[in-house]
Protein backbone atom coordinates (compact mmCIF):
# COMPACT_ATOMS: atom_id res chain seq x y z
CA UNK A 1 0.00 0.00 0.00
CA UNK A 2 2.26 2.02 1.00
CA UNK A 3 4.26 1.88 -2.61
CA UNK A 4 0.93 2.64 -4.03
CA UNK A 5 1.01 5.85 -2.57
CA UNK A 6 4.54 6.57 -3.50
CA UNK A 7 3.26 5.91 -6.85
CA UNK A 8 0.23 8.46 -6.63
CA UNK A 9 2.50 10.67 -5.11
CA UNK A 10 4.61 10.92 -8.27
CA UNK A 11 2.19 10.34 -10.86
CA UNK A 12 0.17 13.66 -9.05
CA UNK A 13 3.45 15.62 -8.95
CA UNK A 14 4.40 15.26 -12.58
CA UNK A 15 0.99 14.86 -14.56
CA UNK A 16 -0.04 18.00 -14.73
CA UNK A 17 3.23 19.67 -16.05
CA UNK A 18 3.98 16.99 -18.40
CA UNK A 19 0.92 16.94 -19.85
CA UNK A 20 0.71 21.04 -20.14
CA UNK A 21 4.54 20.67 -21.45
CA UNK A 22 3.34 17.84 -24.30
CA UNK A 23 0.34 20.19 -25.02
CA UNK A 24 2.25 23.48 -25.76
CA UNK A 25 4.68 21.08 -27.68
CA UNK A 26 1.89 19.57 -29.63
CA UNK A 27 0.28 22.86 -30.64
CA UNK A 28 3.61 24.43 -31.56
CA UNK A 29 4.78 21.41 -33.68
CA UNK A 30 1.84 21.88 -35.36
CA UNK A 31 2.31 25.36 -36.29
CA UNK A 32 5.61 24.16 -38.34
CA UNK A 33 4.84 23.56 -42.26
CA UNK A 34 4.55 19.65 -43.45
CA UNK A 35 6.63 19.07 -46.09
CA UNK A 36 4.84 19.57 -49.55
CA UNK A 37 6.01 20.13 -53.33
CA UNK A 38 6.79 23.64 -54.03
CA UNK A 39 4.30 24.93 -56.97
CA UNK A 40 6.48 26.41 -59.65
CA UNK A 41 3.64 28.81 -59.52
CA UNK A 42 3.22 29.62 -56.10
CA UNK A 43 3.52 31.87 -53.19
CA UNK A 44 6.60 30.74 -52.40
CA UNK A 45 8.83 31.23 -55.42
CA UNK A 46 8.97 34.72 -57.77
CA UNK A 47 6.42 34.85 -60.48
CA UNK A 48 8.84 35.49 -63.21
CA UNK A 49 11.83 33.95 -64.17
CA UNK A 50 14.64 34.73 -66.87
CA UNK A 51 16.31 32.18 -69.16
CA UNK A 52 19.22 33.79 -70.73
CA UNK A 53 21.70 33.44 -73.00
CA UNK A 54 24.84 34.64 -74.84
CA UNK A 55 24.08 35.82 -78.37
CA UNK A 56 25.26 32.68 -80.33
CA UNK A 57 25.23 30.29 -78.34
CA UNK A 58 23.06 27.37 -77.35
CA UNK A 59 20.69 27.51 -74.64
CA UNK A 60 21.21 25.15 -71.74
CA UNK A 61 19.80 24.19 -68.69
CA UNK A 62 21.45 25.33 -65.63
CA UNK A 63 20.78 26.11 -62.17
CA UNK A 64 22.84 28.78 -60.17
CA UNK A 65 23.05 29.39 -56.07
CA UNK A 66 21.38 31.87 -54.71
CA UNK A 67 20.22 33.14 -57.94
CA UNK A 68 18.62 30.87 -59.86
CA UNK A 69 15.60 28.75 -61.75
CA UNK A 70 13.42 26.68 -59.27
CA UNK A 71 14.75 23.15 -60.00
CA UNK A 72 11.31 21.19 -59.90
CA UNK A 73 10.23 21.87 -63.38
CA UNK A 74 11.96 22.22 -67.08
CA UNK A 75 10.75 25.07 -70.07
CA UNK A 76 11.67 25.06 -73.99
CA UNK A 77 10.84 27.30 -76.03
CA UNK A 78 9.63 26.72 -79.58
CA UNK A 79 7.01 28.61 -81.13
CA UNK A 80 4.20 31.08 -80.63
CA UNK A 81 0.35 29.68 -79.54
CA UNK A 82 -2.39 31.59 -77.60
CA UNK A 83 -3.95 28.63 -75.96
CA UNK A 84 -2.78 26.23 -73.66
CA UNK A 85 -2.78 22.66 -73.26
CA UNK A 86 -2.30 19.96 -71.05
CA UNK A 87 -0.81 16.27 -71.66
CA UNK A 88 -0.22 13.99 -68.71
CA UNK A 89 2.81 15.76 -66.77
CA UNK A 90 3.55 17.97 -69.77
CA UNK A 91 1.92 21.56 -70.76
CA UNK A 92 2.65 24.16 -73.41
CA UNK A 93 1.48 27.66 -73.59
CA UNK A 94 2.22 29.95 -75.82
CA UNK A 95 5.20 27.87 -77.42
CA UNK A 96 6.68 27.57 -73.79
CA UNK A 97 6.65 23.66 -73.19
CA UNK A 98 6.63 22.66 -69.35
CA UNK A 99 7.28 19.22 -67.83
CA UNK A 100 6.44 19.12 -64.27
CA UNK A 101 7.68 17.20 -61.65
CA UNK A 102 5.33 14.38 -59.54
CA UNK A 103 3.31 15.95 -56.96
CA UNK A 104 0.85 14.67 -54.41
CA UNK A 105 -2.81 14.60 -56.63
CA UNK A 106 -3.80 17.94 -55.04
CA UNK A 107 -1.19 19.78 -55.70
CA UNK A 108 -0.22 18.87 -59.19
CA UNK A 109 -0.04 22.21 -61.38
CA UNK A 110 -2.85 22.28 -64.01
CA UNK A 111 -2.02 25.53 -66.48
CA UNK A 112 -5.54 26.69 -68.05
CA UNK A 113 -6.53 29.56 -69.94
CA UNK A 114 -4.44 31.93 -72.58
CA UNK A 115 -1.10 33.07 -72.83
CA UNK A 116 0.66 36.10 -74.34
CA UNK A 117 3.80 36.51 -76.35
CA UNK A 118 5.79 39.95 -77.24
CA UNK A 119 8.87 41.87 -77.48
CA UNK A 120 11.77 40.94 -78.55
CA UNK A 121 13.21 39.36 -75.53
CA UNK A 122 10.46 36.68 -75.81
CA UNK A 123 9.10 37.39 -72.88
CA UNK A 124 5.61 34.84 -72.08
CA UNK A 125 2.60 35.33 -69.44
CA UNK A 126 1.09 32.67 -68.42
CA UNK A 127 -2.30 32.23 -66.38
CA UNK A 128 -1.54 29.08 -64.29
CA UNK A 129 -4.20 27.26 -61.90
CA UNK A 130 -3.71 24.11 -59.66
CA UNK A 131 -5.82 21.49 -59.14
CA UNK A 132 -5.97 22.42 -55.60
CA UNK A 133 -7.09 26.11 -56.54
CA UNK A 134 -4.13 28.50 -56.36
CA UNK A 135 -3.56 30.47 -59.09
CA UNK A 136 -1.07 32.73 -60.18
CA UNK A 137 0.22 34.89 -63.02
CA UNK A 138 3.85 33.89 -64.03
CA UNK A 139 5.79 35.62 -66.49
CA UNK A 140 9.08 34.09 -68.67
CA UNK A 141 11.49 36.05 -70.23
CA UNK A 142 14.04 35.12 -72.51
CA UNK A 143 17.09 37.34 -72.96
CA UNK A 144 19.51 37.44 -75.55
CA UNK A 145 22.92 38.44 -73.47
CA UNK A 146 26.21 40.16 -74.38
CA UNK A 147 29.26 41.56 -72.77
CA UNK A 148 31.33 44.30 -71.83
CA UNK A 149 33.77 46.42 -70.06
CA UNK A 150 36.40 48.37 -69.28
CA UNK A 151 39.70 48.15 -67.68
CA UNK A 152 43.30 49.78 -67.37
CA UNK A 153 43.62 53.25 -68.62
CA UNK A 154 40.07 53.25 -69.73
CA UNK A 155 39.92 50.54 -73.17
CA UNK A 156 36.31 49.60 -73.38
CA UNK A 157 35.16 46.84 -75.29
CA UNK A 158 31.47 47.44 -76.20
CA UNK A 159 28.39 44.91 -75.97
CA UNK A 160 28.92 44.44 -79.82
CA UNK A 161 32.72 43.82 -79.25
CA UNK A 162 34.31 47.40 -80.59
CA UNK A 163 37.24 48.07 -78.78
CA UNK A 164 38.51 51.65 -78.13
CA UNK A 165 39.81 54.01 -75.59
CA UNK A 166 37.63 56.56 -73.38
CA UNK A 167 40.05 58.66 -71.78
CA UNK A 168 37.45 61.47 -70.29
CA UNK A 169 37.27 62.64 -66.19
CA UNK A 170 34.32 62.00 -64.81
CA UNK A 171 31.29 60.00 -64.53
CA UNK A 172 29.60 58.57 -66.67
CA UNK A 173 26.71 56.23 -67.76
CA UNK A 174 28.86 52.79 -69.21
CA UNK A 175 25.06 50.64 -70.03
CA UNK A 176 21.83 51.35 -69.16
CA UNK A 177 18.32 49.53 -69.35
CA UNK A 178 15.02 49.11 -67.51
CA UNK A 179 15.77 47.86 -63.76
CA UNK A 180 19.91 48.14 -64.53
CA UNK A 181 22.11 51.05 -64.65
CA UNK A 182 25.83 51.04 -64.76
CA UNK A 183 28.22 54.16 -63.92
CA UNK A 184 31.86 54.74 -63.67
CA UNK A 185 34.36 57.42 -62.18
CA UNK A 186 37.12 58.03 -64.02
CA UNK A 187 39.80 59.79 -62.69
CA UNK A 188 42.70 61.46 -64.61
CA UNK A 189 46.12 60.18 -64.78
CA UNK A 190 49.36 62.71 -64.58
CA UNK A 191 51.90 61.36 -66.80
CA UNK A 192 55.50 62.38 -67.53
CA UNK A 193 54.99 60.86 -70.89
CA UNK A 194 52.57 61.68 -73.70
CA UNK A 195 50.47 57.52 -74.82
CA UNK A 196 51.04 56.57 -78.36
CA UNK A 197 47.71 57.23 -80.69
CA UNK A 198 44.76 55.01 -79.78
CA UNK A 199 44.59 52.65 -83.07
CA UNK A 200 40.81 52.99 -83.31
CA UNK A 201 39.83 56.60 -82.54
CA UNK A 202 42.87 58.03 -84.28
CA UNK A 203 43.27 60.58 -81.25
CA UNK A 204 46.33 60.91 -78.88
CA UNK A 205 45.49 61.98 -75.76
CA UNK A 206 46.39 61.73 -71.89
CA UNK A 207 44.94 58.66 -70.03
CA UNK A 208 42.12 58.28 -66.57
CA UNK A 209 41.57 55.17 -64.32
CA UNK A 210 38.38 53.68 -63.25
CA UNK A 211 38.08 54.86 -59.54
CA UNK A 212 34.57 54.04 -58.51
CA UNK A 213 31.61 52.06 -59.87
CA UNK A 214 27.76 52.52 -59.27
CA UNK A 215 25.01 50.03 -60.23
CA UNK A 216 21.25 50.20 -60.19
CA UNK A 217 20.14 46.72 -59.58
CA UNK A 218 16.38 46.60 -59.79
CA UNK A 219 14.64 49.35 -57.03
CA UNK A 220 18.51 48.97 -54.86
CA UNK A 221 21.58 51.29 -55.47
CA UNK A 222 25.19 49.90 -55.12
CA UNK A 223 28.35 52.09 -54.91
CA UNK A 224 31.69 50.13 -54.86
CA UNK A 225 33.42 53.51 -53.57
CA UNK A 226 37.34 54.11 -52.04
CA UNK A 227 36.68 55.39 -47.87
CA UNK A 228 36.51 59.26 -48.73
CA UNK A 229 39.78 61.92 -47.91
CA UNK A 230 42.79 62.49 -49.35
CA UNK A 231 44.24 58.98 -48.48
CA UNK A 232 41.54 56.22 -48.64
CA UNK A 233 41.91 52.81 -46.77
CA UNK A 234 44.17 51.08 -48.68
CA UNK A 235 43.02 47.48 -47.21
CA UNK A 236 39.81 47.42 -48.80
CA UNK A 237 37.38 49.77 -50.70
CA UNK A 238 33.59 50.52 -49.23
CA UNK A 239 30.49 48.81 -50.75
CA UNK A 240 27.06 50.82 -49.92
CA UNK A 241 23.50 49.51 -50.74
CA UNK A 242 21.51 52.41 -51.02
CA UNK A 243 24.29 54.61 -48.89
CA UNK A 244 24.84 52.08 -46.04
CA UNK A 245 28.11 50.54 -45.88
CA UNK A 246 27.65 46.72 -45.55
CA UNK A 247 29.85 44.00 -44.20
CA UNK A 248 30.45 41.48 -47.25
CA UNK A 249 31.12 37.56 -45.53
CA UNK A 250 31.84 34.29 -47.46
CA UNK A 251 28.34 33.70 -48.41
CA UNK A 252 26.87 36.22 -50.85
CA UNK A 253 24.73 39.42 -49.20
CA UNK A 254 21.38 39.32 -50.52
CA UNK A 255 20.35 42.95 -51.84
CA UNK A 256 16.12 43.02 -50.51
CA UNK A 257 14.24 46.44 -52.59
CA UNK A 258 13.67 48.86 -49.63
CA UNK A 259 15.81 46.62 -47.59
CA UNK A 260 13.11 44.49 -46.64
CA UNK A 261 13.60 40.91 -46.09
CA UNK A 262 10.72 39.56 -46.21
CA UNK A 263 10.07 41.80 -49.98
CA UNK A 264 11.72 41.29 -53.62
CA UNK A 265 15.39 40.22 -54.25
CA UNK A 266 17.20 43.07 -56.06
CA UNK A 267 19.92 40.83 -56.62
CA UNK A 268 23.26 39.75 -54.58
CA UNK A 269 26.69 41.20 -53.94
CA UNK A 270 29.74 38.51 -53.21
CA UNK A 271 33.19 39.18 -52.61
CA UNK A 272 35.96 36.67 -54.16
CA UNK A 273 39.77 36.84 -53.57
CA UNK A 274 41.69 39.58 -54.37
CA UNK A 275 39.97 42.38 -54.15
CA UNK A 276 36.71 41.32 -56.78
CA UNK A 277 33.30 42.23 -55.91
CA UNK A 278 30.64 40.12 -57.99
CA UNK A 279 26.97 42.47 -58.45
CA UNK A 280 24.63 40.10 -60.28
CA UNK A 281 20.92 41.08 -60.37
CA UNK A 282 18.12 38.92 -60.38
CA UNK A 283 18.22 38.21 -64.27
CA UNK A 284 21.73 37.18 -64.20
CA UNK A 285 23.16 40.21 -64.81
CA UNK A 286 26.72 40.41 -63.21
CA UNK A 287 28.94 43.68 -62.95
CA UNK A 288 32.81 42.17 -62.14
CA UNK A 289 34.91 44.60 -60.29
CA UNK A 290 38.36 44.12 -59.69
CA UNK A 291 39.93 46.43 -57.39
CA UNK A 292 43.32 47.21 -56.91
CA UNK A 293 45.99 49.81 -54.77
CA UNK A 294 48.45 51.99 -56.21
CA UNK A 295 50.73 52.73 -53.36
CA UNK A 296 52.42 55.53 -55.01
CA UNK A 297 49.43 57.46 -55.96
CA UNK A 298 47.48 56.37 -53.09
CA UNK A 299 44.52 55.74 -55.11
CA UNK A 300 42.51 52.44 -55.78
CA UNK A 301 42.01 52.04 -59.79
CA UNK A 302 39.30 49.19 -61.09
CA UNK A 303 38.44 46.87 -64.27
CA UNK A 304 34.86 46.62 -64.62
CA UNK A 305 33.37 43.87 -66.94
CA UNK A 306 29.50 43.38 -67.51
CA UNK A 307 28.06 39.93 -68.34
CA UNK A 308 24.67 38.49 -69.75
CA UNK A 309 23.40 41.85 -70.13
CA UNK A 310 21.05 43.32 -72.65
CA UNK A 311 21.72 47.09 -72.31
CA UNK A 312 22.59 48.78 -75.09
CA UNK A 313 22.70 52.35 -74.14
CA UNK A 314 25.96 53.89 -72.80
CA UNK A 315 29.55 54.48 -73.07
CA UNK A 316 30.06 50.13 -73.36
CA UNK A 317 26.51 50.21 -75.24
CA UNK A 318 25.91 49.28 -78.88
CA UNK A 319 27.35 51.08 -81.63
CA UNK A 320 24.26 53.30 -83.26
CA UNK A 321 23.72 52.63 -87.17
CA UNK A 322 25.87 53.17 -89.62
CA UNK A 323 28.12 54.97 -86.30
CA UNK A 324 31.89 54.63 -85.43
CA UNK A 325 30.23 55.21 -81.38
CA UNK A 326 27.41 53.78 -79.58
CA UNK A 327 24.28 56.02 -79.85
CA UNK A 328 23.49 58.70 -77.85
CA UNK A 329 20.85 58.77 -75.06
CA UNK A 330 17.85 59.54 -77.33
CA UNK A 331 19.37 56.93 -79.71
CA UNK A 332 20.92 59.49 -82.35
CA UNK A 333 24.20 58.86 -84.36
CA UNK A 334 27.16 60.66 -84.71
CA UNK A 335 27.42 59.00 -88.06
CA UNK A 336 30.88 58.00 -90.20
CA UNK A 337 34.33 58.55 -88.38
CA UNK A 338 35.58 62.24 -89.13
CA UNK A 339 38.47 62.09 -91.43
CA UNK A 340 40.36 64.78 -88.61
CA UNK A 341 41.86 64.07 -85.60
CA UNK A 342 40.10 67.60 -84.29
CA UNK A 343 36.86 66.26 -85.27
CA UNK A 344 36.92 62.66 -84.21
CA UNK A 345 38.15 64.51 -80.53
CA UNK A 346 34.99 66.74 -80.77
CA UNK A 347 32.69 64.04 -81.44
CA UNK A 348 34.10 61.56 -78.80
CA UNK A 349 35.24 63.86 -75.94
CA UNK A 350 32.72 66.96 -76.46
CA UNK A 351 29.22 65.41 -77.65
CA UNK A 352 29.33 61.99 -76.50
CA UNK A 353 30.97 62.52 -73.73
CA UNK A 354 28.72 65.27 -72.42
CA UNK A 355 26.16 63.21 -73.54
CA UNK A 356 26.51 60.71 -71.21
CA UNK A 357 28.04 62.43 -68.43
CA UNK A 358 25.62 61.55 -65.27
CA UNK A 359 24.20 64.89 -63.60
CA UNK A 360 22.76 65.81 -59.82
CA UNK A 361 19.34 64.04 -60.60
CA UNK A 362 20.56 60.90 -62.12
CA UNK A 363 24.29 60.14 -60.25
CA UNK A 364 24.28 56.79 -58.14
CA UNK A 365 27.15 57.22 -56.07
CA UNK A 366 27.49 58.41 -52.53
CA UNK A 367 29.31 61.74 -51.97
CA UNK A 368 30.56 63.64 -49.14
CA UNK A 369 29.42 66.90 -47.74
CA UNK A 370 29.75 69.86 -50.01
CA UNK A 371 30.59 67.59 -52.92
CA UNK A 372 28.81 66.14 -55.80
CA UNK A 373 29.53 64.97 -59.49
CA UNK A 374 30.82 68.31 -60.47
CA UNK A 375 33.86 67.48 -57.75
CA UNK A 376 35.06 64.49 -59.98
CA UNK A 377 35.25 66.42 -63.50
CA UNK A 378 37.80 67.70 -65.25
CA UNK A 379 36.07 68.71 -68.83
CA UNK A 380 39.36 69.62 -70.59
CA UNK A 381 40.45 65.98 -70.06
CA UNK A 382 41.94 63.92 -71.79
CA UNK A 383 43.59 67.12 -73.68
CA UNK A 384 43.61 67.05 -77.36
CA UNK A 385 46.70 66.05 -79.08
CA UNK A 386 48.80 66.90 -76.05
CA UNK A 387 52.11 68.44 -75.25
CA UNK A 388 51.94 67.48 -71.61
CA UNK A 389 49.59 65.22 -69.57
CA UNK A 390 51.18 66.76 -66.63
CA UNK A 391 48.16 68.00 -63.38
CA UNK A 392 49.33 71.52 -61.71
CA UNK A 393 49.83 70.48 -58.03
CA UNK A 394 50.57 66.72 -58.31
CA UNK A 395 53.29 64.49 -59.34
CA UNK A 396 53.71 62.93 -62.96
CA UNK A 397 53.93 59.36 -62.92
CA UNK A 398 56.90 58.23 -64.31
CA UNK A 399 57.24 55.54 -67.77
CA UNK A 400 58.17 52.16 -67.79
CA UNK A 401 60.12 50.86 -70.02
CA UNK A 402 58.31 47.83 -72.58
CA UNK A 403 60.81 45.28 -71.13
CA UNK A 404 59.19 46.24 -67.85
CA UNK A 405 56.07 46.35 -69.13
CA UNK A 406 56.04 42.62 -71.18
CA UNK A 407 57.62 41.00 -67.91
CA UNK A 408 54.88 42.15 -66.02
CA UNK A 409 51.86 41.25 -68.07
CA UNK A 410 53.49 37.87 -68.97
CA UNK A 411 50.90 36.00 -67.85
CA UNK A 412 47.84 37.86 -69.00
CA UNK A 413 46.36 35.32 -71.51
CA UNK A 414 44.02 37.43 -73.66
CA UNK A 415 45.85 39.05 -76.48
CA UNK A 416 44.04 42.17 -76.61
CA UNK A 417 44.06 42.78 -73.22
CA UNK A 418 47.95 41.85 -73.04
CA UNK A 419 48.36 44.80 -75.28
CA UNK A 420 46.34 47.25 -73.21
CA UNK A 421 48.25 45.96 -69.94
CA UNK A 422 51.71 46.42 -71.59
CA UNK A 423 50.34 50.05 -72.56
CA UNK A 424 49.30 50.87 -69.25
CA UNK A 425 52.62 49.65 -67.54
CA UNK A 426 54.15 51.76 -69.88
CA UNK A 427 52.42 54.95 -69.68
CA UNK A 428 52.09 54.85 -66.29
CA UNK A 429 55.42 52.98 -64.48
CA UNK A 430 52.24 51.13 -62.68
CA UNK A 431 53.54 47.23 -62.84
CA UNK A 432 50.40 46.47 -60.89
CA UNK A 433 48.37 46.44 -63.84
CA UNK A 434 49.62 43.25 -64.78
CA UNK A 435 48.20 42.05 -61.82
CA UNK A 436 44.86 43.14 -62.04
CA UNK A 437 44.95 41.85 -65.55
CA UNK A 438 45.40 38.19 -64.29
CA UNK A 439 42.85 38.51 -61.73
CA UNK A 440 40.33 40.27 -64.16
CA UNK A 441 41.01 37.04 -66.72
CA UNK A 442 40.22 34.48 -63.57
CA UNK A 443 36.26 35.52 -62.99
CA UNK A 444 34.57 32.78 -64.84
CA UNK A 445 30.81 34.34 -65.55
CA UNK A 446 27.70 32.32 -65.17
CA UNK A 447 26.95 30.12 -67.79
CA UNK A 448 23.36 30.79 -69.66
CA UNK A 449 20.48 29.36 -67.62
CA UNK A 450 17.16 30.53 -65.86
CA UNK A 451 17.32 32.92 -63.10
CA UNK A 452 15.34 34.08 -60.18
CA UNK A 453 15.72 35.20 -57.37
CA UNK A 454 15.98 33.03 -54.53
CA UNK A 455 16.92 33.21 -51.22
CA UNK A 456 20.26 31.77 -49.99
CA UNK A 457 19.46 28.59 -48.08
CA UNK A 458 18.60 29.33 -44.73
CA UNK A 459 21.53 29.14 -42.31
CA UNK A 460 22.01 26.31 -39.61
CA UNK A 461 23.66 27.30 -36.55
CA UNK A 462 25.87 24.62 -34.60
CA UNK A 463 27.17 27.24 -32.58
CA UNK A 464 24.87 29.62 -30.63
CA UNK A 465 27.72 32.12 -29.87
CA UNK A 466 28.20 32.54 -33.86
CA UNK A 467 24.83 32.69 -35.20
CA UNK A 468 23.20 35.94 -35.60
CA UNK A 469 19.71 34.79 -35.43
CA UNK A 470 20.25 31.05 -33.69
CA UNK A 471 17.33 31.16 -31.21
CA UNK A 472 14.75 31.48 -33.87
CA UNK A 473 15.32 28.54 -35.56
CA UNK A 474 16.94 26.02 -33.04
CA UNK A 475 13.68 24.83 -31.46
CA UNK A 476 9.82 25.48 -32.62
CA UNK A 477 8.37 28.47 -30.37
CA UNK A 478 5.33 27.65 -28.22
CA UNK A 479 1.83 29.48 -28.58
CA UNK A 480 1.95 32.60 -25.95
CA UNK A 481 -0.45 30.88 -24.03
CA UNK A 482 1.52 27.69 -23.01
CA UNK A 483 3.71 29.75 -20.78
CA UNK A 484 0.49 30.75 -18.68
CA UNK A 485 -0.68 26.94 -18.87
CA UNK A 486 2.40 26.20 -17.27
CA UNK A 487 2.88 28.03 -14.43
CA UNK A 488 -0.98 26.96 -13.77
CA UNK A 489 0.63 23.44 -13.74
CA UNK A 490 3.43 24.33 -11.85
CA UNK A 491 1.00 26.25 -8.77
CA UNK A 492 -1.13 23.20 -8.98
CA UNK A 493 1.87 20.76 -8.66
CA UNK A 494 2.51 22.92 -5.46
CA UNK A 495 -0.61 22.75 -4.37
CA UNK A 496 -1.13 19.06 -4.52
CA UNK A 497 2.22 18.76 -2.66
CA UNK A 498 0.80 21.34 0.36
CA UNK A 499 -2.01 18.97 0.74
CA UNK A 500 -0.49 15.69 0.95
CA UNK A 501 2.13 17.64 3.36
CA UNK A 502 -0.98 18.14 5.48
CA UNK A 503 -3.21 15.10 5.27
CA UNK A 504 0.20 13.21 6.30
CA UNK A 505 0.51 15.57 9.56
CA UNK A 506 -2.99 15.01 10.32
CA UNK A 507 -3.52 12.14 13.17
Amino acid sequence: MKSESRVVKTLLRVTPSLVLTLACAGVANAGQPAPSMTLPCGSSVPTYRTFSVQAGQTPVSSDQPYIKSSDLATWTFTNAASTCTAVGSARSCAGLSVTLPAGSANKTPDFTGTAASAGSQGKVTINAVTTGGDSCTAEFTFRSTSAGGGWGDPHLTTVDGIQYDFQSAGEFTALQEDGFVLQTRQSPVPTASVPITNAYTGITHCVAIYTAVATKLGSSRVTVQPSPGAEPDPKSMQVRVDGKIVTLGDAPYVVYAGGNEKGAIDGTITKHADGVFELTDARGTQVVVSSSYWPARKIWYLNVNVYGTTARQGTMGKLAERSWLPALPDGSSLGAKPASEAERYQALYEKFADAWRVTKTTSLFDYEPATDTATFTLDEWPRNHPQSCAIEGQTSAQAATEEVAQQACANVANARHKADCVFDVMVTGNAGFGKSYEVMQRFRPLPPGWYSPLPPPEQKCEDCSTCKDCGKTQSPAHPWWCWPLIALGILVVVLLLLVLRALKKKP
